[in-house]
């Protein structure tokens, strides 16, 4: 059976086609429930097995974030792969195995070359693992595999240059997710995507960024922007405060981005497509991307990542990362034993996550026996349409009225 949902207080399993919406049974908390069930009566209305199930899964996380979280000091999004697929206007985000099999339409021989050269396993269809093996041979082989591997970056950076369509979950979700009481601190939103999508939907919602950059021409990355804010002074004869600013949050991009670049020892933020992928400041797919995040500028943010979760009352949101990444994983891990306060709602497609290596055998172990710990298999538009509006701000914004009403009289 699938696992669509697990933590200590509920878990959902499925039987069948969960991509296809075609499920045959499911079990609640270990009670099977199965499609003609009394159970799927709900407010007088017959729901089929599929929507019952949804229903459930939606109603305890929107529950979780609408309650136990809405006053919840520190937000703290990671984002990964999942947040970008099946999404742009021409090109559309793809996972690995979806990259590996565009470049095999687009160029089969350097593929082919890299495999046989390599020692891959073509039914592997894995290009950061073929990268790091090519990587690998290259050493030994004085940059005999060069080219081909500069072709697969190329074609990475060209598959990643993704056009933000209309409507999209990255303008549902950043006004959600920003959308608090001025008492509590900024988003921090972590990814580990090139692509700007988070960016352009920041531009098009009217969204302050702070991304590490000065706001000088060129852009220059300086880690102590990450320090700052910015605040709106508001004089007048009845009032005079300060506040800080709406519609801002910061950015991090833990491995790099398709307008960063490196001329010297600065690194600028720029358009220009022709840049040579040498100089993107950008960790490429391959193992040694754990070694690559210990430099600059990615050593700056991973340290601000770690900081983020020691931070006591934290809620960490991922979305569409699977845990498969090693210097992630272990330092969400370390922390959530180390950090009591720290709480997880993972989301992935289209399951919860896997048991297939130790961080996520750990990861599932946390979430069986601690409530702390929320897996959810589903898909980053669902969650920014779903994702509800904080009830703390809502108050807040009532108490405001209430008391220029009194100030009025």
């Amino acid at each position: 059976m699938t696992i669509i949902l697990k933590n200590t207080n509920k878990t959902i399993e499925v039987e069948g086609d969960y991509l296809k919406n075609e499920i045959t049974s499911a079990k609640i908390n270990g009670e099977t429930i199965k499609d003609g069930d009394d159970k799927l009566k709900v407010n007088g209305k017959e729901l089929t097995l599929i929507e019952f199930i949804e229903n459930e899964k939606k109603e305890f996380y929107v529950n979780l974030l609408q309650n136990k979280y809405s006053e919840i000091e520190n937000i703290v999004i990671l984002s990964g792969a999942g947040s970008s697929v099946d999404i742009g206007k021409t090109n559309k985000g793809l996972i690995m195995s979806g990259l590996w099999d565009d470049f095999e339409k687009e160029d089969s021989a350097t593929l082919a070359k890299l495999i046989t050269e390599t020692g891959h396993d073509k039914s592997e269809k894995d290009l950061e693992s073929l990268l790091s093996k090519a990587g690998i041979y290259n050493l030994v082989n004085k940059d005999s595999l060069k080219d081909e591997i500069e072709k697969v970056k190329k074609f990475i950076v060209e598959k990643c240059t993704l056009e933000l369509p209309t409507d999209s979950p990255h303008e549902k979700f950043i006004n959600k997710v920003t959308l608090r009481p001025q008492k509590y601190p900024r988003v921090k939103l972590f990814t580990l995507n090139y692509d700007t999508l988070f960016e352009q939907a920041a531009s098009e919602e009217k969204f302050t960024v702070i991304d590490g950059f000065t706001f000088s021409n060129p852009r220059e990355f300086n880690g102590k922007y990450f320090d700052y804010d910015i605040i709106e002074t508001r004089h007048n004869r009845q009032d005079k405060k300060d506040s800080t600013i709406s519609k801002l949050f910061y950015l991090f991009k833990m491995h790099g981005s398709l307008d960063w670049i490196k001329i010297g020892n600065q690194i600028i933020q720029s358009n220009n497509a022709s840049i040579k992928t040498e100089d993107r400041v950008m960790i490429f797919p391959q193992d040694s991307k754990y070694e690559h995040s210990y430099e600059q500028p990615y050593f700056e943010m991973m340290a601000r990542f770690q900081q983020s979760l020691r931070n006591e009352n934290t809620l960490l949101i991922s979305i569409g990362f699977s845990f498969v990444d090693k210097h992630i994983s272990s330092v969400i891990l370390e922390s959530l034993k180390q950090n009591p306060s720290l709480n997880l709602l993972a989301f992935n497609y289209p399951s919860v996550i896997q048991n297939n290596n130790e961080y996520q055998n750990e990861l599932n172990t946390i979430a069986e026996h601690y409530s702390h710990v929320t897996l959810v298999a589903e898909k980053f538009e669902d969650l920014a349409k779903e994702y509800p509006i904080n009830k703390a701000h809502k108050r807040n914004d009532i108490i405001e009225e209430i008391a220029k009403a009194l100030k009025s009289k």
